[in-house]
């Protein structure tokens, strides 16, 4: 202790070195001033946002100073003032890289880094460092270099785009690719000139293009109803901005349509939630310039007054984003009838699309549920009078789940439905739109179909050209490891592709576009060079097994089927889990783990008495079956897996699955495929988000999630019995025998068949 006592007193920090520290975290919180000053976007300008950002720095950090000092004065402990001062400026980097699992680190290292290399520079200038002892010239000299070192590292850290990290680079074999589709590129112009106006309510303060100069003045419509509970400084500050109230919202949009007689099917656009100063419409223009010129009239409609800004995020607006797209096609409808119109008589009203991205695309799902109730599902006092023939419905990365209808998921019917996610998406990181899929549903017979499309190496903003790479606000899009991605261009070319073969599907009735829907590699000449993973049903689909219906592991969704394992390693049904939470419903987790010698486990499904018949199975028929591959080792058959077992401890880079599809007769023929012989199912797909390993698990938590895909077997490409018929079917089994280990997640089993 005496020696501690005597080396302690040689180096212990003087006056100046608590000076140098405070000064050093203040210059920390000055750069995060100037940082918020630029980054903070309230549409009221840089005075006011940087005004705004020193105002709030200079009231917060001498009152958490005040407030740090008091306590430690109570305590006797610290250097009272000097250690409020540096908290309080450890809080202002705190908010400034708001969210808390991100803050709280950035200010613990600001804090540290900032305030050793203050007090060591301190020393050095004022401490008299020259005729200091040769024991705190060491110390004093190490913390100097380290906080340096610290600091190029930090620069470093921001500045880089990132690390290709758990980046594979699985490709599906080059002998199980089918022939390319024989139909011309969707994602090329085509034969009309392209027109391009604005209309709107004609005052807008913000944005020119919907002011007096407008081609066509709308009204305006009354929301209030929605937002009763809205009231106060955030709806008075959202008021001023925008210069009208939640009575007045405008109908705004920028219209691209073909130069020619018509009538045209109709498709409306509308973007997610952004800073509402940073205006997301015009994002979508490439989509515009494409559609319009394979003659379908795109609407980028605006709802940016519906977005985050101002400090809040207006309550109840995402009924409100759907709501709108069914007013903005009331003026549609009629336009149409007006002789002195533009529109007049060119818009097919038969045949319309609602599309969005990110909120948006939930967005579009609540439109195509409202077009079809009387009133609101939470406020009968708000009567719905639409109606329209929404045939498709696009959802672009899109969230699920923010608004539950009377706290229901979304159920909409008898509409085609395509969603696509990118694996990188850092915003929206799980596949929700493979959720909206899944309650999608046909009553009756007719020529739907649904589909999801999964891209590796894309992420959320690209979709728009406004958003960009980063999917998140500076600076806390600093930290996104953005190494991984595709370009822009590549990334556009996928909704490009997609969405334009979607609604020539579904609006032009090209049904030569189907193919790329059900199996992805048919479009490979004109898709990036990536991995994708698809889901497809259409209306024909009967359900055997969905896993949803009971508790009991051996009975079908399908009345009097059963189900069995044989040698299974894992056999259980449970929730589907996503990267954070799970999807809501159940799916079957199956494991395998085969000895050298033993038998090839299985999962066998009896189909209830009668069934082959009643679905009217046969040549045209289908087996369809939804799996997801999972990272997950399979213990022996007879042992428990190691929960415990550190993820670095499995398998870095995995296999494609592959077993063995068999189908048995009630006349006992039977006749058997691989499934790769009707797919190629990826191995599980794995993303890095951000350049720091405790910011991803606490954001992320996991690295994967399981991604379907669909397999479609023609029941005519089985290989055996000479005499089986499709009619007969009695058994479909599934045979594990070509992938020695493996765990596969089934959500669903069951027939449909091909046009």
């Amino acid at each position: 202790m005496d020696w501690c006592a005597r080396h302690w007193s040689a180096i212990r920090p003087g006056p100046e070195a608590r000076r140098g520290a405070v000064w050093g975290t203040l210059a920390a919180a000055a750069v995060c001033v100037l940082i918020a000053g630029l980054y903070l976007r309230t549409g009221f300008g840089f005075v006011f946002d940087f005004a705004f950002a020193i105002v709030a720095a200079a009231v917060l950090v001498p009152l958490i100073a005040v407030v740090v000092a008091f306590l430690l004065k109570i305590a006797r402990k610290l250097p009272p003032m000097a250690t409020g001062l540096m908290i309080g400026s450890c809080c202002i980097v705190l908010l400034v890289f708001f969210p808390p699992q991100l803050g709280i680190l950035v200010a613990i290292v600001a804090g540290v880094v900032e305030g050793s290399l203050g007090a060591a520079i301190a020393t050095f200038v004022t401490g008299r460092f020259a005729t200091a002892a040769m024991s705190k010239k060491i110390v004093t000299v190490s913390i100097c270099l380290i906080a340096v070192t610290a600091n190029v590292w930090l620069v470093w850290l921001l500045a880089h785009d990132g690390s290709l990290d758990n980046v594979t680079s699985w490709r599906p074999p080059a002998n199980t690719m089918p022939e390319q589709l024989p139909a011309s590129n969707p994602s090329e112009n085509g034969p009309y000139r392209v027109k391009m106006l604005f209309y709107g309510a004609g005052n807008d303060v913000r944005r020119p293009e919907y002011g007096s100069s407008v081609a066509i003045k709308t009204r305006t419509v009354d929301a209030s109803d929605f937002f009763k509970d809205f009231d106060g400084w955030k709806r008075w500050a959202r008021k001023e901005y925008w210069k009208f109230d939640l009575d007045k919202l405008p109908l705004n949009a920028r219209v691209w349509y073909p130069d020619g007689p018509g009538p045209f099917p109709l498709a409306l656009l509308v973007h997610g939630n952004h800073q509402m100063s940073e205006f997301s419409d015009p994002g979508y223009a490439y989509l515009g310039e494409l559609l319009a010129s394979r003659g379908f009239i795109l609407v980028s409609v605006d709802e940016n007054f519906l977005n985050s800004g101002l400090f809040h995020d207006p309550p109840k607006q995402q009924a409100v984003r759907g709501w709108m797209l069914l007013e903005q096609l009331k003026l549609w409808r009629e336009w149409n009838q007006d002789s002195g119109n533009p529109f007049h008589g060119k818009v097919d009203l038969e045949r319309i699309a609602v599309m969005g991205h990110s909120r948006g695309g939930e967005a579009a799902a609540t439109a195509a549920l409202f077009n079809r109730l009387k009133y609101d599902p939470e406020d009968a006092n708000i009567h719905f009078d639409f109606g329209f023939s929404i045939k498709s419905v696009v959802a672009i990365a899109p969230v699920d789940g923010q608004y539950k209808p009377a706290g229901q998921h979304r159920w909409i019917e008898d509409v085609n439905y395509l969603t696509l996610q990118g694996a990188n998406d850092a915003d929206v990181s799980s596949f929700m739109g493979s959720r909206q899929w899944d309650h999608v549903r046909y009553t009756r017979p007719g020529p739907w179909f649904k589909a999801e499309i999964y891209a590796y190496r894309a992420n959320h903003g690209q979709f728009n050209t406004l958003w960009g790479r980063t999917d998140a606000g500076q600076p806390q899009s600093w930290f996104l490891n953005l190494r991984p991605l595709m370009p822009g261009k590549d990334q556009r070319r996928i909704s490009k592709t997609y969405i334009a073969a979607f609604l020539e599907a579904t609006l032009h009735d090209r049904d030569e576009y189907r193919p790329m829907f059900e199996d992805w590699r048919v479009a490979r000449a004109w898709l990036p060079d990536t991995i994708y993973l698809n889901r497809y049903r259409d209306a024909s689909y009967q359900a055997l097994a969905s896993f949803d219906e009971d508790a009991d592991l051996t009975t079908t969704t399908a009345p009097g089927g059963h189900m069995t394992g044989e040698n299974l390693s894992i056999w259980h049904e449970g929730r589907i889990p996503w990267r954070e939470g799970d999807r809501d419903y159940n799916g079957v987790f199956l494991g395998w783990n085969r000895a050298k010698g033993a038998a090839a486990p299985a999962y066998t499904i009896t189909l209830p008495e009668g069934a082959a018949a009643k679905w009217q199975l046969g040549a045209a028929s289908t087996l369809e079956l939804s799996i997801a591959a999972l990272d997950e080792d399979a213990p022996l058959p007879g042992t428990k897996s190691d929960k415990n077992k550190k993820p670095e401890e499995s398998k870095k880079d995995r296999e494609s699955p592959d077993f063995t599809l068999e189908l048995v007769a009630t006349d006992g023929a039977i006749v058997s495929a691989p499934v790769s012989l009707f797919a190629v199912m990826p191995p599980p797909l794995k993303e890095t988000f951000t350049k720091l390993g405790p910011l991803e698990s606490q954001a992320y938590e996991k690295p994967w999630e399981p991604v379907f895909q669909t397999v479609r077997a023609p029941l005519t490409a089985f290989q055996g019995s000479k005499t089986f018929d499709p009619r007969k079917i009695g058994v479909v089994r599934l045979k594990f025998d070509r992938t020695p280990m493996y765990v596969i997640c089934l959500s669903s089993l069951g027939f449909g068949s091909r046009k």
